[in-house]
């Protein structure tokens, strides 16, 4: 079993970090507010999962299904990215996001590397 890469997380203690920057941004939605952590965590959990990582460059989100996501605000209030949406060739886009995300996760492994590197050589 392999226990020293992203695969197995515990060992590595990118859960934990993970969790920390979580409960950190959890608090400070929070303040006072304590009684409405049901209603806060999927937005912190949103958040955390689109904003890019420095050790990637990616989001967790791009990471995993290889497209960036879009935010439920855009569907309400259109961008420039969501009201020049066709279906038809949204369709399409996703299916070539398809083929290049092992691609996609080659290249953040390889900036996750020199992110270690540089952070060890500190």
């Amino acid at each position: 079993m392999i226990t020293s890469t992203p695969v197995y997380s515990q060992a590595n203690g990118q859960a934990e970090s993970s969790y920390k920057i979580i409960i950190n941004n959890l608090k400070k939605k929070l303040g006072r507010k304590k009684g409405k952590l049901a209603e806060e965590l999927p937005y912190v959990l949103w958040a955390d999962r689109t904003t890019p990582k420095n050790a990637t460059g990616q989001t967790p989100f791009s990471s995993v299904f290889g497209a960036e996501a879009v935010i439920p605000t855009e569907m309400v209030y259109p961008t420039a990215r969501t009201s020049i949406r066709d279906p038809q060739t949204n369709n399409e886009n996703l299916v070539q996001d398809l083929d290049t995300v092992e691609e996609l996760r080659d290249q953040a492994s390889f900036r996750m590397a020199a992110y270690q590197q540089n952070m060890a050589g500190e």
